[in-house]
């Protein structure tokens, strides 16, 4: 069981006050602000996938990577 393994289950109510759409589009503006374009974009330490959900929402093609399988069974 990995460090996040333990809480995976409770992770979402624990971060419940992050607004993973708000924050997607704030990347989405970084983004295409310095010229890139909605194409491939790698989440690194996705933990249960919401703000790779978020970003997929906004027509990224997302991938969600986390070491810990318990916070990707959540997703």
């Amino acid at each position: 069981m990995s460090a996040y393994g333990c809480f995976a289950d409770v992770y979402d109510t624990l971060t419940s006050n992050i607004d993973y759409k708000e924050l997607a589009g704030y990347y989405d503006r970084i983004i295409t602000s310095h010229g890139g374009k909605r194409g491939i974009l790698l989440d690194l330490a996705c933990g249960t996938g919401s703000l790779t959900t978020e970003l997929a929402l906004k027509g990224i093609d997302v991938y969600g990577i986390d070491a810990s399988a318990e916070m990707l069974s959540e997703a």
